[in-house]
């Protein structure tokens, strides 16, 4: 069983971003591996940990996934399932919280050479963020749903390098990093930056590509079709690994937020639902059966018990909306009185005898 991410990090689930990063802050000096040499293997494990928490935790999107679904829901942001050093988006804060405490070392002295430039050489291509409007009718029915975006692809002349002719960089000697040292009371530091000419891919091109300008990439209009998930909530929302913009790191993620449109009879509350109807007074007497609306021109039958009241809520198991796991909520009827509108003489004078049956009116106590 993987940590509960707040309690690895020593925080409330109310806790602020910043106090997030204070957390992570204390936690990453006191496990790195470098503060314990005894126990390296063990200190690796946690730093990795933290890591994952403060990666998490931070992100406003999959902090809302790991709240609502915990790690399961929050597996599906990562490129390979799980947490890698890939999936790391705050190098810059970790150079700032442990860079003057090592020199500047940690991409080389923990991560290795390789991976610190192949972070800079390798950059994401971004997220898109869409608004989705579906239906209760939708969700039930988990339909299908099309929408059209426009996303950076990768250049098709160029493969994504931008141009032809590459040759190493001639600032940073192809490493796509440079160094910078200073001197002060406290001893000698080390900065590693990416390079500002090759912008970390330590090679340039001589002839840059007509069709891209350069850039590796070039914008299209694309139309994507998804199914709508199981039992989705407004304001919920699932990322389309790879298929945002384009990067040399690789392709982002679409986001896609779902908006619930308001229904005509329906109002939902988590997976339950709520329908108000007028029922004729002999019917709430003598009880019967009632159809309501359903969807996709299907009407549900609610019995309705003898005696009934307005208002009385009737509470119908399993008619609600689909859970993601499977079950279903509940649909709740609320009974009201169907007012009777016609001035019909005999329709007058059944109701005046009925006086004579129903009594005198008698306070209600509350409930």
């Amino acid at each position: 069983m993987k940590k509960d991410y707040y309690e690895i990090l020593g925080v409330s689930r109310n806790a602020t971003a910043d106090e997030i990063k204070r957390a992570y802050r204390t936690k990453a000096k006191q496990c790195h591996p470098d503060m314990n040499p005894g126990n390296k293997k063990e200190a690796e494990e946690q730093f990795k940990e933290v890591s994952e928490a403060y990666e998490v935790l931070m992100d406003p999107k999959k902090k809302q996934l790991y709240d609502q679904f915990g790690h399961e829901g929050v597996s599906q942001t990562f490129r390979g399932g799980g947490f890698s050093w890939d999936d790391f988006t705050h190098f810059d804060d970790l150079q700032d919280i442990l860079g003057n405490l090592f020199g500047g070392s940690i991409f080389e002295d923990f991560f290795g050479t390789s991976r610190g430039r192949s972070r800079q050489q390798a950059k994401r291509g971004g997220d898109i963020h869409i608004i989705l409007r579906v239906s209760l009718e939708e969700i039930v029915t988990r339909a299908k749903k099309k929408f059209t975006i426009n996303r950076f692809e990768m250049c098709s002349d160029c493969k994504g390098i931008g141009g032809h002719d590459l040759t190493n960089c001639p600032q940073c000697g192809g490493r796509g990093q440079v160094r910078t040292q200073s001197r002060s009371f406290f001893g000698t530091f080390t900065s590693i930056s990416t390079c500002p000419r090759c912008r970390g891919r330590g090679q340039i091109v001589k002839t840059p590509c007509a069709k891209c300008q350069g850039q590796g990439r070039v914008k299209k209009s694309r139309t994507i079709e998804i199914q709508i998930p199981q039992g989705i909530a407004h304001g919920q929302y699932i990322a389309l690994r790879g298929e945002g913009h384009y990067g040399s790191g690789g392709k982002g993620n679409i986001i896609v937020e779902f908006e619930e449109k308001a229904h005509q009879f329906f109002e939902r509350r988590g997976y339950d639902l709520y329908i108000r109807i007028l029922i004729p007074y002999s019917t709430l007497i003598n009880g019967g059966v009632v159809q309501i609306p359903g969807f996709n021109d299907k009407e549900e039958k609610i019995k309705i018990p003898k005696g009934s009241g307005a208002p009385e809520i009737i509470r119908a198991r399993g008619k609600g909306m689909p859970r993601p796991d499977g079950g279903s909520g509940d649909l709740y009827v609320e009974l009201d009185l169907k007012p009777l509108k016609s001035k019909d003489r005999n329709l007058q004078k059944i109701i005046e005898e009925l006086k004579e049956y129903e009594g005198e009116p008698i306070p209600r106590k509350r409930q």
